[in-house]
């Protein structure tokens, strides 16, 4: 059965673990999208900045420099996917790898967007001739309104061949830039930039493109791939996911290495933690421990008192245990004033009867009826004796008078008295004696003990069993002995086994009424022996045998003798 402190540790740590995983779950999504966040940020800059400067009637030079100076060595090394496509002329404009990835995203995502550049609207039609005349005079033709094309303006070209040096500077002596024959689109001096104004489309604001994201699988690995359709172009970009994958496996590994090592630590604080909480538990355990009929003063200490449940528990603990010594101490007054009180009658009534059969004639029925009494006051005497010794057993005032005597001698002197009751009701006694054996005890107490169970042994008995008595040293050079008496009775039922030491308690109820006894050699035999230092108990109860054995400190004397019959 777990201890409630092996139950307590146990629970904090389940709770604990759960709490743990709990958190080390929601630290796990978090730590992945904001690692994805990051990714998405990755990819919006470079799209951004291809997107702003690509231009759907432009040939885009600029842009393909950028994407071959930015992105080439990764797109080279397997690291980056990127397209791009003119959705006018459905031109694919860049494509790295050039493998299917492009299959694995949504088709809606792909789907060209419908581009048209910001309508350029004509002023209203004039409504009289007068009205017309002054449009065309402000230059415009009064056709109402109307899309405006698209007007590239030609491009700024430097100095033919053979049209000489420009003219220097009179000032200062400057020949002015260097000409080139054939200028290319980006070149220094190849005229201003075409801007978004010249051929009316709305500039870039300062907004970030509106970009679309999402996890593809490529080649046998992970991808983060950004999509947007923005200016005419259709612009994807991805990179591998493996750093991230990476990260976060590192991440979990680490969480899980460390998880067990926790929930250790965890237990073990909880284990420490239950052990100081149970600390007040078992005071009053060792104090409970202490309560016996010579200790029934002992109460629990207000040092467990340390909290207001605890506190309510050894107070009414401490009532319970001041009821129990009332009631304990006024039974045991009133067996030993009972048993006291009973002693001068009952002298005095056995005083009388053999007076009475002294004086009356033998054989005669008042004879039977005087016997009888006298038998009985006999019985009432042994009562109250036992009572007696029982009660003071109890109280602790129990004399006990000590003194060294030899255990050997005193059982030899109990195997003749046991001889004589066996050969009145034809029984057979066995006797194995270790000699030289000798005990610090009082000899008196010890002596009855063994009576009551040799007596018992006699009573409890088959016609023609037998009774044994043994005497031997539990162990070589020991300092203890175990006396054990024995008999061929009917055995005693194994639910009954725990009730034979109790007071008045008699295995077999109905023929005991034809048994002399009262159910109190048991208990009294118990009792001497605890009080001695010994141990009573019963080491077996089958239909063949039934032991008492009583294990006793004993000395060693140099003489040793056995005896045997």
């Amino acid at each position: 059965m777990m201890s409630l402190r092996a139950r307590l540790a146990l629970l904090s740590t389940l709770v604990s673990g759960v709490v743990i995983l709990g958190f080390g779950y929601f630290a796990w999504k978090i730590t992945e999208r904001s690692l994805r966040e990051s990714m998405d940020l990755r990819l919006a800059v470079p799209i951004d900045r291809i997107v702003r400067d690509l231009h759907p009637n432009s040939d885009n030079e600029r842009v393909r420099r950028y994407v071959e100076a930015a992105f080439r060595e990764d797109m080279d090394a397997g690291k980056l996917l990127l397209w791009i496509r003119r959705d006018r002329l459905n031109e694919v404009f860049a494509k790295a790898p050039e493998t299917n990835w492009l299959e694995q995203l949504d088709p809606k995502l792909l789907k060209p967007r419908p581009f048209a550049p910001p309508e350029r609207r004509r002023p209203a039609a004039p409504e009289n001739a007068n009205d017309f005349l002054a449009a065309l005079m402000d230059g415009e033709d009064g056709l109402g309104s109307g899309p405006e094309p698209f007007r590239r303006p030609p491009p700024r070209r430097g100095p033919k061949a053979g049209d000489g040096p420009p003219p220097r500077n009179a000032e200062e002596g400057d020949p002015g830039p260097p000409t080139d024959p054939a200028p290319r689109p980006g070149d220094p001096g190849f005229g201003p930039p075409l801007d978004d104004v010249q051929i009316g489309m709305p500039p870039p604001t300062g907004e970030p493109v509106p970009i679309d994201y999402a996890t593809i699988q490529a080649d046998g690995r992970s991808w983060r791939v950004g999509v947007t359709g923005e200016r005419g172009f259709t612009v994807a970009m991805g990179q591998d996911l493996g750093e991230i994958e990476s990260e976060l496996h590192r991440i979990r590994r680490r969480f899980l290495i460390g998880l067990p090592i926790c929930l250790l630590a965890i237990g073990g604080g909880g284990w420490l933690v239950a052990h100081r909480a149970m600390r007040p538990v078992r005071v009053i355990t060792e104090t409970a421990e202490k309560i016996t009929a010579t200790g029934l003063d002992e109460r629990i200490p207000a040092s467990t008192r340390i909290s207001p449940e605890l506190a309510n528990l050894v107070d009414v603990l401490n009532r319970m245990m001041d009821r129990l010594e009332h009631s304990f101490r006024h039974a045991m007054r009133f067996s030993a004033d009972v048993s006291h009180e009973l002693k001068t009658p009952l002298a005095i009534m056995q005083g009388e009867i053999e007076a009475a059969l002294r004086e009356c004639e033998a054989g005669t029925r008042e004879e039977q009826n005087l016997v009888t009494l006298g038998q009985e006051t006999q019985r009432l005497k042994a009562i109250t004796g036992s009572l007696m010794l029982l009660a003071q057993a109890d109280a602790g005032s129990l004399a006990v008078r000590r003194r060294r005597f030899s255990l050997t001698g005193e059982m030899e002197a109990l195997a003749e008295d046991a001889e004589i009751l066996c050969a009145e009701a034809g029984l057979t006694l066995h006797l194995d004696l270790e000699g030289g054996l000798e005990a610090d005890s009082d000899p008196v107490l010890f002596r009855q003990a063994l009576q009551n169970l040799v007596s018992n042994a006699v009573k409890y008995n088959h016609a023609g069993g037998r009774v044994g008595i043994v005497l031997r040293r539990t162990e070589p050079e020991g300092h203890r002995a175990v006396v054990a008496v024995s008999n061929t009775g009917p055995g005693i039922p194994e639910d009954e086994r725990d009730k034979i030491f109790g007071r008045f308690y008699r295995v077999d109820k109905a023929r005991s009424r034809n048994i002399d006894g009262f159910g109190l050699g048991l208990n009294l035999a118990w009792e001497i022996i605890r009080v001695l230092g010994g141990n009573l108990r019963l080491a077996e109860a089958n239909e063949q045998e039934t032991r008492f054995e009583i294990e006793f400190p004993v000395e060693k004397t140099a003489h040793e003798g056995k005896g045997s019959e």
